[in-house]
């Protein structure tokens, strides 16, 4: 295979991974067909399986991508120069509480294909690494610091504030703009910003 064509298979790949993980963020992994996303991608159906073994195997790498694109989104809002870790914390929960139908949260995604029996090992392997690199990310001590996994565990208050967020999320998803989501909402943000 010659260098460009080599190049150009990398980068059908890549975009495969992008429309993958945006398709299974927005509708679920069950709900999309392989043809749902080469169609999406611009490709044929046959040209999947020369860079994915199954459907799953590409699920492993669309949740790997989707975490890795939340990790830099949550550190590039962490990594503000002004204000104490607990405030630019407490403005990354108010932007993730923010209903913005584009950025579908990996962790709430990809959630019930990891906990379900059509999930296997690598895709619970990749959700559970994906999720805890999120932890990571809003648990680091100051908003300079790269979270690594050598690091002490966050505290209590951290990881219920976390639990938190991601729970507020759910409902706002689900209940919609009912007053006590709002409420909920509030009372998370207000509470990370006071950690």
């Amino acid at each position: 295979m010659g260098r460009s064509s080599a190049e150009q298979a990398r980068q059908n790949r890549t975009r495969i991974v992008e429309v993958a993980s945006r398709l299974f963020r927005e509708r679920g992994i069950d709900a999309v067909s392989v043809s749902d996303i080469m169609a999406a991608a611009g490709m044929t159906v046959g040209g999947f399986y020369k860079h994915f073994a199954s459907k799953e195997a590409l699920a492993v790498e669309a949740a790997a991508f989707a975490f890795e694109d939340a990790v830099k989104l949550w550190s590039k809002v962490l990594g503000k120069a002004n204000g104490t870790s607990s405030e630019l914390r407490g403005r990354l929960v108010e932007q993730y509480l923010r209903p913005n139908p584009q950025r579908h949260c990996p962790i709430i995604s990809f959630a019930p294909y990891a906990a379900g029996k059509e999930g296997n090992s690598s895709t619970r392997r990749a959700y559970e690494t994906g999720t805890g690199a999120l932890l990571a990310t809003f648990a680091a001590n100051e908003a300079r610091d790269l979270p690594t996994p050598e690091k002490d565990e966050p505290d209590q208050e951290i990881l219920l504030l976390f639990a938190a967020m991601i729970g507020a999320r759910v409902l706002g998803e689900a209940a919609g703009d009912a007053d006590w989501v709002d409420a909920v909402k509030k009372a998370v943000i207000e509470r990370a910003g006071n950690e």
